[in-house]
């Protein structure tokens, strides 16, 4: 009678599988549209209905409409600002979507009209423009990036290293690196494009069915939305109401195994179960380590932290103190994009402990910096930024 038990357990077990847990991301590009006439241009209404169903938003604002003639009031400005501060996600969606080359639109990291890239020196200043644009119109640094027009190469993946970015969401690659330390969450499907009322019922049935099996099949779902199809006054809201449909049926079905998660929070939660959390490794092994400056952005001064540990292992950058143990030569400098020294924040043999400098960018241009620490077999090197 017990082992027949246990094969009837073993049978519902196989014939009846746990549902897998998924994580949701739901990404609206093209914030805001230039439409003027699908009113109100406001992206509270949508995030009302994703918030009150447990969903994030990753908004993927287009930096330059921030200070376009349309949003002179400030109402979107503060609409973003409230949201980021509620647990949305701002990600950079370029800078203006005007190519340079050939003028076209919806692209300007890649021209598809002539299937060429600009240079790194051009995607490393329109990322700046972007950059700079979100700062001062919203005090926001993004730690993501979603491409214009889905239209990049190796070259933009280039210019987001060298400007810090760790998460990006483009096609390609699924929940991987796509480029060194850049880690990219590809989007799925748009099901909400001019979507229709007669449409409501197939286009809701469709997603449903594609997320789970595609969705629990990559263990991530990257819901594409565009504005202005977000806004209420887009066909009587039925872009909104379809969301909320969705997302009650995908908490109907998953309970507690679906996890809504912005671009980033959910980069970082597939990343460091892939990758070893080197933070925490270092601390076991006894080695020093470098801390983020804070703040960052700044316009003046700016503290660094970092902390020195002892180690009893004899190196040639390393002193035999009194006690027998042994203390790290450190040198923590700042260096500008083209790798030039600009400053030396300590250059000596420390004690173990924790350490703070403040560094003042007093005589510097706005921009990209790298402060590096060198202690013993530690290298360790982070971004900042002055903006004034």
């Amino acid at each position: 009678m017990k082992k027949l038990f246990t094969l009837i357990i073993l049978l519902s077990a196989f014939l009846f599988p746990a549902q897998d847990s998924l994580v949701f991301i739901i990404r609206v590009d093209d914030i805001q549209s230039r439409n003027t006439t699908t009113l109100p241009r406001s992206i509270n209404d949508f995030q009302n209905a994703v918030e009150t169903r447990g969903g994030k938003v990753t908004w993927a604002v287009i930096p330059h409409r921030l200070i376009e003639t349309q949003n002179y009031n400030g109402i979107l400005s503060a609409e973003i600002r409230a949201s980021a501060l509620r647990g949305h996600e701002v990600s950079l969606h370029g800078y203006n979507h005007i190519c340079q080359r050939c003028n076209g639109s919806s692209h300007e990291m890649y021209c598809t009209a002539t299937q060429t890239p600009f240079t790194l020196s051009q995607q490393l200043a329109l990322l700046d423009s972007g950059m700079k644009v979100l700062w001062d119109s919203l005090g926001i640094v993004p730690k993501s990036f979603v491409p214009p027009g889905h239209a990049a190469d190796t070259t933009t993946w280039a210019a987001l290293t060298m400007r810090g970015f760790p998460w990006l969401s483009s096609t390609g690659v699924r929940k991987n690196f796509i480029y060194n330390n850049l880690y990219n969450l590809a989007p799925h499907n748009e099901f909400t494009w001019q979507l229709t009322q007669s449409q409501f019922t197939a286009k809701l049935n469709q997603a449903l069915a594609e997320i789970k099996t595609n969705g629990v099949s990559d263990g991530y779902y990257c819901l594409l939305l565009h504005d202005p199809f977000i806004r209420a006054g887009y066909e009587n809201g039925v872009v909104i109401n379809w969301t909320a449909a969705l997302l009650d049926s995908l908490n109907a079905y998953f309970g507690s195994r679906i996890k809504y998660m912005t671009i980033s929070e959910a980069g970082a939660y597939f990343r460091d179960g892939i990758t070893t959390n080197i933070r925490d490794n270092k601390n076991l092994a006894g080695d020093s380590y470098l801390l983020q400056n804070f703040p960052n952005p700044f316009s003046g001064s700016t503290q660094i932290s970092y902390t020195v540990q002892e180690n009893n292992k004899p190196a040639d950058s390393r002193r035999l103190t009194e006690a027998g143990g042994y203390i790290n030569k450190i040198s923590l400098k700042v260096y500008d994009l083209l790798g030039r020294e600009v400053a030396t924040l300590a250059d000596g043999y420390q004690q173990a402990g924790k350490y703070n400098v403040v560094f003042n960018s007093s005589g510097l241009p706005n921009g990209i910096y790298y402060y590096r620490l060198q202690a013993g077999e530690v290298n360790e090197t982070r971004k900042m930024i002055i903006l004034r």
